[in-house]
């Protein structure tokens, strides 16, 4: 398993491992995503109920893919 390091205080979750990062900004409706993986660097946007981080197992480029595959359009 993976090395990681994840913060979690109440708006700003910080997760670290050797194939990304990600800082997230967590408020009640949205969370704003900051990924620094090998394929992508930028933000993304989600609806903080879907747990995307967690459901991706705290891995940053699964969470990309799960975004990918859940938000095809945007976080409408």
């Amino acid at each position: 398993m993976a090395r990681r390091w994840i913060s979690e205080r109440r708006t700003v979750k910080v997760l670290l491992e050797p194939r990304g990062a990600i800082v997230a900004f967590t408020m009640k409706t949205y969370s704003y995503l900051f990924f620094v993986t090998h394929r992508f660097v930028g933000f993304k946007k989600i609806r903080t109920k879907d747990r995307i981080v967690a459901r991706a197992g705290y891995s940053a480029p699964q969470a990309l893919d799960l975004i990918a595959e859940l938000y095809p359009a945007g976080p409408g």
